[in-house]
């Protein structure tokens, strides 16, 4: 029986229905069934099943048997580290033993683009849509990013030595000076600077990189009190790390995104809250390393934005949002010894909304409301692993894997169509990093202990 439309109504480009739509709303809505409508680009329309048949559209996807919700946002990541997933792993001061080195010898611009369309993959395949970066050669990363549709802030990483991309140290400042300039303004990527960490950037490049970054309306991103070194060194000079970076002039601002803050005191939460600090918590990549488990529940508490992230393939290994978003839970209940704290709904909220509300994208992205952009993802109920469901944010955090994620559509565009990338083939691309993998193994078996 055909369904009358609304004849006032100009077409929708898309109307998704699903079994459900997690919305992630300020009401935590979910309209089981419902459905989702888009226009140029935006959420135009969402309710019950019922009232999208209403509605005429350009195009109609029908999913009885898959719920549809925000895409995750991921954080914090090094993709192009992707040709090195494995290597050298478990071995004390790793960073600078294992990683600077390999970096200064098989970092490319070939390299850096083709790992990081690998890895593009695996996240958009599992249901990322939009994540945050920083390496080197951060142009050829936005250049893959731009490639398989994801949106993200990229940065430019600044080293006080020399780097893959700058022979001498601080170069980066200039490289991202140009990379900003030259991606300045893309629909989906936004530029930034990344400076590497309080151990590896001195007081006075980072009051420059302040400087830039107001100068050119940019964001920061950071490694932030994520070493022991670090923190040993730091509590001696300001009494913590983020004292000393306070010290700084506007360094501490809603500006920066410091990543990881595991080692923080009652002031250093407090400090980080009246400052408007933005915070990426990798809860897989900091237990791998054997390091703290960030206090991100007290964080949250104190009212600071915290997202989640899987940090790099050879940090967190695997950059499926899955991962850590069934860890992060997990992880506070054990550090704060209570249940309750850290429900389902709120985890969902961390890997949605609270990952858009870290990277200041929180007006367009991580909640399916009217007027945001359009970036959501379908998820297969027909598995073993994900059924029954009782409660939809307990079945996303505890059941939900990366295989389970069907199609992936940001700006309303579907970057994944049945589980394959539909912005570059994704079979050359896996071609591409064996032979990466094939160059680099002598190297990595030569640096690997015995």
């Amino acid at each position: 029986m055909d369904v009358p439309m609304a004849r006032t109504q100009s077409p929708d480009d898309l109307i998704v229905e699903a079994a459900a739509i997690v919305t992630v709303d300020p009401g935590w809505r979910i309209l089981s069934p419902g459905y989702i409508a888009v226009k140029d680009r935006r959420i135009s329309a969402l309710g019950p099943a019922a009232e999208g048949r209403l509605r005429s559209a350009k195009r109609r996807v029908e999913a009885p048997r898959a719920f549809l919700m925000p895409g995750m946002v991921n954080t914090h990541t090094h993709i192009s580290m992707a040709a090195f997933r494995g290597a050298c792993e478990d071995i004390p001061n790793r960073l600078t033993k294992v990683i600077f080195p390999l970096e200064r010898d098989l970092v490319t611009r070939d390299l850096t683009y083709w790992s990081a369309l690998y890895c593009l993959a695996e996240m958009a395949r599992s249901g990322t849509t939009t994540f945050a970066d920083m390496y080197y050669f951060e142009d050829e990363v936005a250049k893959a990013t731009d490639k398989a549709g994801l949106r993200a802030i990229l940065g430019e990483t600044v080293l006080g030595h020399a780097a893959p991309d700058a022979p001498e140290g601080y170069g980066g400042i200039d490289y991202a000076r140009n990379f900003i300039r030259d991606w300045d303004g893309h629909p989906r990527i936004e530029p930034c600077l990344a400076p590497h960490a309080p151990y590896t950037v001195d007081a006075e490049h980072l009051a420059q990189i302040v400087r830039e970054a107001e100068k050119l309306d940019v964001k920061i991103m950071m490694h932030v009190a994520e070493m022991d070194f670090e923190h040993e060194k730091f509590s001696r000079l300001g009494g913590s790390v983020l004292r000393y970076l306070d010290s700084i002039p506007g360094l501490l601002s809603p500006r920066l995104l410091a990543v990881h803050m595991l080692y923080l005191d009652d002031a250093d939460i407090n400090l980080a809250a009246q400052r408007g600090l933005r915070v990426a918590h990798c809860p897989a990549s900091n237990a791998k390393s054997g390091r703290l488990i960030c206090p991100a529940s007290r964080l949250q508490s104190a009212g600071v934005p915290l997202g989640l992230a899987t940090d790099g393939p050879l940090s967190g290994n695997g950059m499926d949002m899955q991962g850590v978003l069934n860890l992060f839970p997990k992880m506070q209940k054990v550090r704060e010894g209570r249940r309750d704290i850290v429900t389902a709904r709120e985890a969902v909220r961390a890997a949605t909304l609270g990952g858009a509300e870290a990277l200041g994208l929180d007006g367009d992205i991580g909640s399916l409301e009217i007027g945001k952009k359009a970036d959501f993802i379908l998820v297969d109920l027909d598995d073993f692993n994900i059924q029954p469901v009782y409660d939809w944010y307990s079945t996303i955090v505890y059941a939900m894997r990366p295989h389970n994620v069907i199609s992936v559509y940001i700006d309303g565009d579907e970057v994944v169509a049945q589980r394959r990338m539909t912005g570059f083939d994704q079979d050359e691309v896996f071609r591409r990093m064996g032979q990466i993998a094939d160059d680099c193994a002598k190297y990595i078996s030569r640096i690997s202990p015995a």
